[in-house]
C-alpha cells in the first residue's frame, strides 16, 4: 500500500494582460481552486513585460481562501513584500502561509494590480506558482445522524491509515435540518499494532450546531512508547443536552496533515 501525503506542485507559467485606472487592488487569480489541506508553503515568479500607459503597473502575488465553500470565501491577502512596478521579474522568497490555511477548506492563488498613479496602466503579467503540500482530503460524506441522548456516538469516516502521516486533521462540517440539540464534531481512533487492537474514540476540537464549520488543523495526540501504529477519522455526535432527540443531515470533508 502506498499513503503518498507530501508533494511540491508547480503551475505552469500562465499570463494575462491587464490594465486599470485606478489606485485601488483590482484581483486576478491565475489558478483555480484547490484543497488547502496540508498548504504551507509557496513561492512564485512574477513577470511584467510590455508595460504600456501613462502610468505603471503595480503588481503584487495574493491568496485567497475559503472556510467551506469555494462561493463565500475571504477577502484576498497580499502576500509578503514581492512586487513588481513596471517592466522586471522577479521570484519571491518561500513564504509560510499554514496560518493562513489551517482551517479553510480551498485556497488559490493570483495577482493584486493597480496604477501607480491616477491614469492609464497595463501590461502582460506573467504567475507561476510552486506549493509544497503536506496533506490531502481524505474522506467526503453526507450522513443522516441520530443521537437519541446525551451520550457520545461516533462514526468512521475513513480506513485505518499509518500514524505517522497524520500529525493533524481537520473536517469542513456542513450541519442542516438539525433538531434537538444536536452537535457535531471531528474524531479519531487510534490502534496499536492492528486495528483489531482499538483504543477508545477522543474528539478532536469543539462540537457544532447548524451552519457551516471547520475545525482547523487538530492535533492528534498518541498515546504509547513507541506511538500507535493506526488511525482512523471519524465523527462524534451527541443530543448535547437531554429531554429530546437530536439528528441532522452533516455534510463532512475530513483532510490530514503529515
Amino acid at each position: 500500500m502506498r499513503f503518498p501525503v507530501s508533494c511540491i506542485n508547480a503551475t505552469r507559467e500562465i499570463t494575462k494582460q491587464l490594465s486599470t485606472t485606478v489606485t485601488a487592488n483590482r484581483y486576478e487569480w491565475f489558478a483555480g481552486w484547490m484543497p488547502a489541506a496540508g498548504v504551507d508553503f509557496v513561492k512564485f515568479v512574477l513577470k511584467v513585460k510590455a508595460s504600456s500607459g501613462a502610468q505603471n503597473l503595480v503588481v503584487q502575488p495574493v491568496i485567497q481562501v475559503a472556510k467551506v465553500r469555494t462561493n463565500d470565501p475571504d477577502s484576498p491577502s497580499l502576500l509578503g513584500d514581492v512586487s513588481q512596478t513596471g517592466n522586471g521579474e522577479t521570484p519571491s522568497v518561500r513564504l509560510n502561509v499554514s496560518a493562513t490555511t489551517a482551517a479553510k477548506q480551498f485556497v488559490r492563488f493570483g495577482v493584486a494590480y493597480k496604477a501607480s498613479s491616477s491614469g492609464d496602466a497595463a501590461g502582460m503579467v506573467s504567475l507561476q506558482t510552486f506549493t509544497e503540500v503536506y496533506g490531502k482530503i481524505v474522506a467526503t460524506e453526507t450522513l443522516q445522524l441520530v443521537a437519541p441522548d446525551t451520550n457520545s456516538y461516533y462514526v468512521p469516516l475513513t480506513g485505518w491509515m499509518p500514524s505517522l502521516m497524520v500529525t493533524k486533521a481537520k473536517a469542513a462540517l456542513v450541519v442542516t435540518n438539525a433538531t434537538g440539540n444536536f452537535k457535531v464534531g471531528l474524531a479519531y481512533q487510534i490502534a496499536s499494532t492492528s486495528p483489531e487492537i482499538t483504543a477508545s474514540w477522543v474528539a478532536a476540537g469543539s462540537l457544532y450546531a447548524s451552519g457551516e464549520h471547520n475545525t482547523g488543523d487538530q492535533t492528534l495526540t498518541y498515546g504509547g512508547t513507541p506511538p500507535e501504529a493506526w488511525v482512523r477519522l471519524g465523527l462524534k455526535y451527541t443530543n448535547h443536552v437531554s429531554g429530546s432527540n437530536g439528528q441532522g443531515v452533516v455534510t463532512a470533508s475530513v483532510s490530514i496533515k503529515k
